[in-house]
């Protein structure tokens, strides 16, 4: 779960679940006769006896309103999940989970400081338009205007956090994230693929070469989820962090 959670420290990852499909406007299935006449309660977040200092991490605060934001999008997703799985949410362990990204965050930012790392209005440009590409909007004011009113970030905020996340990049970059996967990480990757393909009651696989950029993309992402790990937990082992949770 670690690897996998260090991604949110991608803040644009976190904006792109947060507006989730908001973009898209195509209509859900209806619910069943029987599933509308027995609601399942939706569960709710429980933030109670969170303090107002949920952390600091080398004397700069995680507070309340950062960890509820965040605490909330994970929770809505592990939601979302758990109507498929049917198991339930452990509210307790996704806490400290939250907590463990936003103090990656701030590691992240704070050595991102220290190198005199900046974020280029380009860089900014590209990673919005990314995001509105990826959540199916028209236009970064419809982007901003979602993310608003679904989960009250103002644009402002929203702006400072896709600098804050080409800012991260820049650092993961600079520790190697951003080298090219080897055409033999490709097709380990695809042999993994076809091996999960066969155990998944003989799904077939497509050919190497259709899926290729798909393998590319993947294997980019778990060697930013990696080096985004080293890093953290480098820094985290001289940083002074306090969790008050």
């Amino acid at each position: 779960m670690k690897k996998k959670l260090l991604l949110s420290v991608v803040l644009a990852g976190s904006l792109a679940f947060a507006t989730g499909c908001a973009g898209n406007t195509e209509a859900e299935p209806a619910p069943s006769e029987s599933a509308a006449s027995t609601p399942a309660e939706a569960p709710t977040p429980d933030l109670e006896g969170v303090p107002d200092v949920v952390a600091t991490v080398n004397g700069i605060e995680v507070t309340k309103e950062e960890f509820t934001t965040s605490y909330e999008g994970a929770f809505t997703q592990m939601s979302m999940q758990s109507q498929v799985t049917g198991q339930e949410v452990d509210q307790e362990q996704l806490k400290t989970q939250t907590l463990d990204n936003l103090i990656g965050n701030k590691l992240l930012i704070q050595e991102a400081d220290a190198r005199g790392i900046e974020a280029s209005e380009e860089a900014i440009t590209a990673t919005t338009d990314e995001l509105v590409a990826s959540n199916q909007f028209t236009s970064a004011d419809e982007l901003f205007a979602a993310l608003e009113e679904k989960q009250g970030i103002p644009k402002e905020e929203a702006t400072e956090q896709i600098k804050q996340q080409v800012r991260i990049d820049a650092l993961l970059a600079e520790e190697g994230a951003g080298a090219a996967p080897t055409e033999e990480e490709l097709k380990a990757l695809y042999e993994e693929a076809k091996a999960s393909g066969a155990a998944a009651q003989g799904a077939e696989i497509p050919p190497y070469e259709e899926v290729k950029s798909q393998l590319e993309q993947q294997a980019k992402q778990q060697k930013t989820s990696e080096v985004a790990l080293a890093l953290v937990e480098k820094l985290r082992e001289k940083a002074d962090v306090v969790s008050n949770l």
